[in-house]
C-alpha cells in the first residue's frame, strides 16, 4: 500500500515496522497456522512433506528532489505473507520441473498477498488470508507435481540428466533479533527534505545538465521465517541510500547519464553534506565533457576495467552463471556445470561470495548482507574460483549433482519463491598490479595489436546477460564513463555511446592481471525471483581483447531552446 507522507510542521518523523509492535504475536501466529495447515493438507491426496511460512514487514520512506524542487515524499507500509508448499517427495517434488513454484518470471510475480498491519482485533482476518493463499497454493502444487511426473514419463528426451533430490536436508534454526530501537529508525524529515533539495539544486549551477536528480531511500525490513521442520527466524534488515543522477543530451539527441550513490545501513552513516555536495559538482562538470565527447566507434582490442566497472562485469557474465539451481534445469546454457576443478579464470584470481559480510575492510557498508537466505538457511562465504580453479557453486536446498547442500544462497524479492542468486561477490588478485603498471600494460598490448588506442571504463550503471540454451549465450554491460588511452601518450579522450558486448569463456580466456585496490558497486539484481540487493568487490582488471559496439542511433530530436 502506498501512500503519500502527512505533512509535519517541525519534528523527526519515526518509522516503526508495524509488526514490531507485535513481533512474538506474529511469530507464534505464524507457528500455529503453519502447523494447523500442515495436519489439514495432510489429508488431503498429496500430503505435504514440508511447508515454510516468509513474512516480511517492509516500511519503505523515498524522498526524491529534481534541479532543487521536491517531487516524491512517499512511504510504502506493508506486511507480505509468501508460502512455500512441497508436496511428492524430496528426491522428486513439485519444483522439480520449474525454477520457481508459481507461474511467474522476473518481470510479473505472483500476486501480492498483503496481511493486516494491526494484529490486535484482526487475528481472525490474518488467519483467513493465510489459509487462502496456502490452499491457492497448494492446488499450484498439485498441477505442478502432476505436469513434471507426466512430462518426466513421456521419453527420455524430457528427463532432467541430472538426478540429485529437489530439496535437501537442512538444520532447522531458531534465531530471533529484538525490535530496533527507535533511536536507530528516527528520521528528520524536513531536514531531510531540505537536504536532498539543496543537493539536486547543484545541478542547475550547469546548463548543460537537462535533468539532475537526488534521492534517499531508507527502507527498514522485518523478516519472519517459519517451517514445518521447526526453523524459526525473526531477522531485522536495513538499507539506506542516496542516489544521484544527472544527464545530458549530445548534438545528435544522445541522451548521456552519469550516477552515483552512497549505502549505509542507517541514514545517520551516510556521508556528510561537503562529500555529497563535491561528488555533485564532479559529477556535473563530467557531463558538460560528456556532451561533446566523441562517437565511439565498433572496437575489438585491449581495455582496463576499474574496479567498480570490473565489479559489474563479473556480476553479470560470471556471478549469473554459477547460481547453482538454474544449471539444474536442461533450459539453462550449464557454462560451468561440468568444469569443477578447472581453470576458469587465471591463476592469480580468487572470487568468493559471502552473505556474512556487513562490512568490507571493516568501512565500507555492504548491501549484499545478510544472516539467514529466504529458505531460513544460515548464509556462508562461498569460494567460487580459488586461484583460477572452479571450486563450487551457489546453493538453495536444490541439490545440483556434485553439490548435495545448500550454502544460504536461496534468495528472492517479496513475493517470489526464492531461487540461488548473487549476494556480496567479491574478487582478488594474490599477484596484482599497480595501476600506473596496468596502464603501461594496456598500452603495450595496444601496440602489439597495432591499435591507436586502448581503452578504460571508468564507471558502469549495470548490464544484462544471457544464459539460456534457446539463446546466444551473450552479454552487455553499459558503459557510462569511457576513455581511449592513446599509445603515444596524447591526454585521454572521453568518448560516449558506448556498449560492452561479448561471450563469457571468450571474455574470460582475456583476462590476463588484476590491480592492487578495489572499488564497490551498490546495486539491485533482477532475475527470475525477483530483485534483491546485491554488492560486487573487485579491483581494476586489464583484458587483452574486448569487443564493443555503438549504442543505437538515437531518435529523440535535440532540444531547439536551451534549458530554462
Amino acid at each position: 500500500m502506498n501512500k503519500t507522507l502527512k505533512k509535519f510542521a517541525s519534528i523527526a518523523m519515526l518509522l516503526i515496522p508495524s509488526a514490531l509492535l507485535a513481533q512474538d504475536k506474529m511469530l507464534d501466529l505464524l507457528k500455529i497456522e503453519i502447523k494447523a495447515q500442515m495436519e489439514t493438507l495432510k489429508k488431503g491426496d498429496y500430503p505435504p512433506f514440508y511447508m515454510n511460512y516468509r513474512v516480511i514487514d517492509n516500511n519503505t520512506l523515498t524522498l526524491r528532489a529534481n534541479m532543487g524542487a521536491l517531487t516524491t515524499e512517499s512511504e510504502t507500509q506493508q506486511i507480505l505473507f509468501v508460502p512455500q508448499i512441497r508436496i511428492g517427495t524430496p528426491e522428486f517434488d513439485n519444483f522439480h520441473d520449474a525454477q520457481n513454484g508459481t507461474l511467474t518470471n522476473m518481470f510479473q510475480g505472483p500476486p501480492t498477498i498483503l496481511l493486516p498491519k494491526e494484529l490486535a482485533g484482526g487475528v481472525e482476518t490474518f488467519r483467513e488470508i493465510i489459509r487462502e493463499e496456502v490452499n491457492s497454493r497448494y492446488k499450484f502444487a498439485v498441477t505442478s507435481l502432476e505436469r513434471a511426473k507426466a512430462k518426466d514419463a513421456a521419453g527420455s528426451q524430457n528427463k532432467q540428466t541430472d538426478n540429485s533430490p529437489d530439496f535437501t536436508p537442512a538444520k532447522a534454526e531458531k534465531y530471533f533479533e529484538p525490535a530496533l530501537p527507535p533511536d536507530l529508525v528516527r528520521l528528520d524529515l524536513d531536514a531531510w527534505k531540505e537536504r536532498i533539495k539543496r543537493y539536486s539544486a547543484i545541478f542547475t549551477q550547469n546548463p548543460d545538465v537537462v535533468n539532475g536528480t537526488v534521492s534517499l531511500t531508507f527502507k527498514i525490513w522485518r523478516k519472519y521465517f517459519v517451517s514445518t521442520e521447526g526453523a524459526e527466524i525473526a531477522e531485522n534488515r536495513t538499507y539506506a541510500l542516496i542516489s544521484i543522477s544527472g544527464e545530458t543530451t549530445a548534438e545528435d539527441g544522445m541522451t548521456l547519464p552519469l550516477n552515483k550513490s552512497y549505502f549505509a545501513y542507517f541514514p545517520s552513516d551516510l556521508p556528510a553534506d561537503k562529500e555529497v555536495e563535491e561528488s555533485i559538482k564532479a559529477l556535473s562538470t563530467k557531463l558538460s565533457l560528456l556532451k561533446t565527447a566523441p562517437l565511439v566507434q565498433p572496437y575489438t582490442g585491449p581495455a582496463l576495467l576499474s574496479g567498480s566497472a570490473s565489479g559489474v562485469f563479473f556480476h553479470e557474465i560470471f556471478g549469473h552463471r554459477i547460481e547453482g539451481q538454474k544449471m539444474k534445469s536442461e533450459n539453462d546454457g550449464q557454462t560451468f556445470k561440468n568444469m569443477i576443478d578447472e581453470y576458469v579464470l587465471p591463476k592469480e584470481i580468487s572470487v568468493y561470495s559471502d552473505p556474512t559480510l556487513k562490512y568490507y575492510q571493516g568501512k565500507n557498508a555492504l548491501n549484499g548482507y545478510y544472516i539467514f537466505d529466504d529458505q531460513g538457511v544460515r548464509g556462508e562465504r562461498v569460494e567460487v574460483v580459488k586461484e583460477g580453479i572452479l571450486k563450487h557453486f551457489l546453493m538453495t536446498r536444490t541439490a545440483l549433482d556434485g553439490h548435495p547442500v545448500s550454502n544460504g544462497h536461496a534468495r528472492a524479492e517479496f513475493e517470489y519463491d526464492p531461487t540461488s542468486r548473487q549476494s556480496n561477490l567479491v574478487v582478488e588478485a594474490t599477484h596484482p598490479k599497480t595501476e600506473e603498471q596496468l596502464r603501461a600494460l594496456l598500452i603495450e598490448e595496444a601496440k602489439k595489436q597495432s591499435k591507436e588506442y586502448g581503452y578504460f571504463f571508468k564507471s558502469v550503471t549495470g548490464g544484462f546477460t544471457q544464459t539460456g540454451r534457446a539463446s546466444t549465450n551473450s552479454f552487455n554491460v553499459t558503459p557510462l564513463e569511457v576513455y581511449r588511452i592513446y599509445v603515444d601518450e596524447r591526454p585521454d579522450e572521453l568518448v560516449r555511446g558506448v556498449d560492452l558486448i561479448g561471450t563469457p569463456l571468450s571474455m574470460f580466456s582475456n583476462i590476463e592481471y588484476a590491480g592492487d585496490d578495489f572499488e564497490i558497486f551498490t546495486g539491485t539484481c533482477g532475475a527470475s525471483s525477483g530483485s534483491v540487493p546485491v554488492t560486487c568487490i573487485s579491483p581494476m582488471i586489464f583484458v587483452n581483447k574486448v569487443e564493443l559496439q555503438r549504442k543505437p542511433k538515437p531518435t529523440t530530436t535535440p532540444a531547439l531552446l536551451p534549458r530554462p
